[in-house]
């Protein structure tokens, strides 16, 4: 039967059918995150396998998440993201973080393709975060400053970049010097322009138009003077200030059921605690913004903050576009269930 049969991608194929192209996936992740908010997916709860008894412990002893959906829209597809990430592999020669990607037919609900979604995940974070530089920065941003010198943010810069190209002035802060020396120069190189590193948010010579915090620490590394006028801040990953989005004029978020669900950060902890009030969240989902019910950045004044959570089916949409292209060029390995 055809049904019992699917393919699998590598992470050559994956790059290989377009899979790493910025520009496409912003075009997916945008459209993705519109269908959330219109309520044309299934988003169940992200499954987080943390190693250790505390969110703390994570940062050491790594976690697995499980994060199952169907995209509909022009999508249509089911599927799940299984990624594992480790903080310490960096010291064994390894990447951060693997993940799988399995496409169902939503139909049949047989699987149709496997494919590595390490690149898919890292590429899906970054365009997020220029789906809000899209919305909720300054339309004529010229600075932008990354805290953590990892992969993660060489996306997050190329998102964004993408996103509002207006931007002239690129810092890096990382306390480990010469990761920010790497990250300048492979990522200058790449996108053609000149980034600053910096070892401290303190040194930047310039006030940023927007911030991003994409790390792995277990303490606060975004410095509170991130609260100013005009920013928007984007908290990928890792931990701000405690008090830095209670100074935000308009805090959104991907989806606040899934950031308070996954509690990682201070405004999650703080809502589950009783010490925050969700209704001061302007945009529980940016695609309230997306599909025009609600405005986006409306002054230039306004300091925004974004919390992006991720959600499989934002990698679904990314996968489906280069699993599409695999059946259209022949390209993968097809196997027996």
């Amino acid at each position: 039967m055809e049904n019992t049969k699917f393919i699998y991608l590598s992470g050559q194929d994956i790059v290989d059918l377009g899979g790493c192209d910025m520009k496409a996936a912003l075009e997916d992740v945008e459209e993705a995150l519109k269908l959330v908010h219109l309520g044309e997916c299934i988003v169940p709860e992200k499954t987080a396998m943390g190693f250790g008894k505390t969110i703390a412990d994570e940062a050491v002893k790594g976690r697995i998440n499980a994060m199952p959906g169907y995209l509909g829209g022009k999508f249509d597809v089911a599927g799940i993201k299984w990624i594992g990430s480790n903080p310490l592999n960096m010291s064994r020669g390894l990447p951060r973080a693997s993940a799988m990607t399995i496409l169902n037919d939503p139909d049949t609900k047989f699987p149709v393709c496997v494919m590595n979604g390490a690149d898919i995940s890292a590429v899906r974070t970054g365009a997020s975060s220029g789906v809000a530089a899209k919305y909720l920065a300054r339309k004529n941003a010229e600075t932008i400053l990354l805290v953590g010198a990892g992969y993660q943010n060489q996306m997050q810069l190329e998102a964004i970049y993408a996103a509002r190209p207006s931007l002239k002035y690129f810092y890096v802060v990382d306390i480990v010097k010469e990761a920010a020396e790497r990250f300048c120069a492979v990522m200058g190189e790449k996108l053609g322009i000149k980034i600053i590193p910096l070892t401290s948010y303190s040194e930047c010579d310039r006030i940023p138009d927007i911030t991003v915090n994409a790390t792995s620490a277990p303490v606060p590394v975004m410095d509170i003077a991130a609260a100013h006028s005009g920013n928007l801040h984007i908290c990928v990953g890792g931990l701000d200030h405690p008090d830095l989005y209670k100074k935000a004029d308009k805090i959104v978020c991907d989806s606040w059921y899934q950031v308070r669900h996954r509690p990682v950060c201070y405004m999650a902890q703080d809502a589950n605690s009783g010490k925050f009030d969700e209704s001061k969240i302007y945009a529980n989902e940016i695609g309230e913004i997306i599909c025009g019910k609600k405005k986006g950045r409306t002054s230039e004044e306004e300091f925004c903050y974004y919390k992006p959570v991720g959600m499989g089916v934002l990698d679904l949409a990314i996968a489906v576009r280069v699993y599409k292209k695999a059946l259209e060029l022949g390209k993968g390995t097809i196997l027996n269930i």
